[in-house]
């Protein structure tokens, strides 16, 4: 994404654009929101052999909120803002967010979403902050 926001060089004939990487990464990260468990959200790994399969966390919802945000800027596509919207309401109404602004790690789908874990990590917050910012340079 950074590439095509920054206008590097596209890579050569035959081979996709940085956008359309970028919408790809997207598309295959949309197709994995599971409305299954806990109403929406990713879970922190693809594989169920993956330790962490049954976890959802703020960095993998706040990374597509963040990619949705800035596809949303560089294309105009509102389907963009939809699911910059959706990704960032899941995260509040799950509990992710805290009142106060507290942004915690994430849940197992097997405790129902239901015991938060109140870790907090950085890299979260920045996630966070930066797809909003994206968000509210296009409206």
């Amino acid at each position: 994404m950074s590439a095509a926001e920054n206008r590097y060089p596209d890579p050569p004939e035959g081979k996709p654009s940085w956008i359309a990487l970028a919408q790809a990464v997207f598309n295959l990260q949309a197709g994995r929101w599971d409305m299954e468990h806990c109403g929406g959200g990713l879970r922190w790994q693809i594989f169920t052999w993956n330790k962490g399969y049954t976890y959802k966390n703020t960095i993998s919802n706040s990374c597509f909120f963040q990619m949705a945000a800035r596809l949303l800027r560089y294309t105009g596509n509102s389907t963009y803002g939809d699911w910059a919207i959706k990704s960032y309401d899941w995260m509040v109404t799950s509990n992710l967010l805290g009142e106060n602004w507290e942004v915690y790690d994430g849940f197992d789908i097997r405790d129902n979403c239901t015991d938060v874990s109140h870790l907090q990590w950085t890299y979260n917050y920045g996630n966070l902050i930066m797809g909003a910012a994206y968000v509210s340079e296009s409206c």
